[in-house]
């Protein structure tokens, strides 16, 4: 999803919620002059990677007794999501947790993959420690030069509705006429089209915008902490969980194969247990940013389940057959039985 992303960083720092700053200025190395070791990320600090970094920063150095350090740069300061992970595999940087990239591997796409996961509890079973699907991803990062440390949670997605026009909720019948936008990859058109919307494919950059100028009426793949950078101009947002983002925390191989086997071991159990905590604490931060949605005066709908269930339906008969297709029926079927479907 570079598409969706590769903008993102500029665009969340300007109306963060909470953006204080905890970033210095280190060179663009694996590591830092001060002999720190780097892990960086696009992400304000109110945003779960912050505080899984300070968690993991705090075993760390637990661990180590103080012999590890990290040079840590939340807010993007070395560039956008996109290339910090290329920095990652290319050695450059240690470590970063970025977002699915279909460009790297077309298989990446299944983290978009709809209606995985219905609930906190099923998004665990899936994508959490030990399950298939994280075992997925450490054989596809592990093609790229770098090390999958754990797939961590953020939250369920849903789609966003300016002001000024109907709220679609009973689809397909609301959706006709609805410009929606969405990430300009195949799936995601698929989808929004097979729901009845009328799909805009279209730069993140250009979001707010278009939905300022009613070129758009609403955005597709909008979790709930990116729902307040569009609250000037947003009505409501329609939280239907069609889809559950995981993302991923890698580190260079090449870092990680430099590091003594004592090192190498307290990154990982660092790692383990900051994973740990992120899928025990992600629910309570999705739940605090709908309260903040709420806050900000927009409306947050959830579909009844005869709706649901017939969106769901949609979506699955759409993209379930693209996914088999890349990964094999195997796989999907395993998957269909981790999800009980």
């Amino acid at each position: 999803m570079t598409q969706l992303r590769k903008t993102f960083t500029r665009a969340l720092a300007a109306v963060a919620l909470s953006a204080a700053s905890l970033a210095v200025a280190i060179p663009q190395s694996a590591q830092a002059a001060g002999g720190g070791h780097i892990l960086a990320h696009v992400m304000p600090t109110d945003h779960i990677f912050n505080s899984v970094s300070q968690v993991f920063i705090s075993k760390l150095d637990e661990l180590s007794g103080g012999t590890m350090k990290i040079e840590y740069h939340p807010g993007g300061d070395l560039g956008d999501w996109a290339t910090i992970t290329e920095q990652v595999m290319q050695g450059a940087v240690p470590m970063t947790m970025a977002w699915s990239n279909s460009e790297l591997d077309p298989r990446l796409d299944i983290a978009n993959l709809g209606y995985v996961a219905d609930d906190w509890a099923s998004a665990r079973q899936v994508y959490g420690p030990g399950s298939k699907m994280d075992k997925l991803f450490s054989e596809i990062y592990g093609g790229l030069n770098v090390e999958l440390l754990g797939t961590l949670p953020t939250d369920f997605t849903g789609y966003v509705v300016r002001k000024g026009v109907d709220v679609p909720v009973n689809v397909p019948q609301d959706a006709k006429g609805f410009k929606i936008r969405v990430p300009n990859y195949p799936m995601a058109i698929d989808r929004y089209s097979a729901l009845g919307f009328s799909v805009v494919p279209m730069a993140f950059s250009e979001v707010h915008t278009a939905l300022q100028t009613g070129a758009i009426d609403g955005r597709a793949f909008s979790p709930p902490y990116e729902v307040l950078l569009f609250r000037d101009v947003l009505r409501a947002y329609v939280y239907t969980r069609e889809s559950f983002e995981p993302t991923f925390w890698i580190a260079s191989q090449s870092w990680l194969s430099g590091l003594s086997d004592q090192q190498r071991q307290w990154v990982h159990q660092a790692a383990n247990h900051a994973t740990q905590w992120a899928w025990d604490n992600a629910e309570a931060f999705s739940q605090g940013w709908l309260d903040k949605i709420r806050a900000a005066g927009i409306e947050v709908l959830e579909q009844d389940p005869a709706q649901a269930a017939v969106y769901k339906k949609t979506v699955m008969d759409v993209e379930w057959p693209i996914m088999e297709k890349l990964l094999g029926k195997q796989v999907m079927d395993e998957l269909k039985v981790t999800a009980g479907l």
